[in-house]
């Protein structure tokens, strides 16, 4: 079966890169990584989402990053941590 690689992955004893066109030897062996076919499928721009609003201490919220941190000095409501997640995930600089 012809697969195409949409992550950079390991099959057949070498590392395989993005866009990366091979055969591998059974529909089980297809990764989370690959793609059936000779091309990567076309699609928009991603959206990072990187940012979310989290519960802090004494019912605050603040903003996290991807893994977990706190970002910036940003404490508020909910809405205001939503809306604050939103304005960084749009591009927004970190305050």
């Amino acid at each position: 079966m012809e697969v195409t690689a949409k992550e950079r992955g390991y099959y057949g004893g070498c590392i395989k890169e993005v866009g990366e066109t091979f055969t591998i030897q059974s529909k089980k062996h297809l990764g989370s990584w690959m793609v059936e076919g000779g091309e990567l499928p076309e699609h928009g721009t991603e959206t990072f989402t990187g940012y979310v609003a989290a519960r802090s201490a004494a019912g605050k919220f603040v903003v996290k990053d991807a893994a977990g941190q706190m970002v910036g000095a940003f404490i508020g409501t909910k809405e205001e941590a939503e809306t604050e997640a939103q304005r960084l995930n749009d591009g927004g600089e970190i305050a």
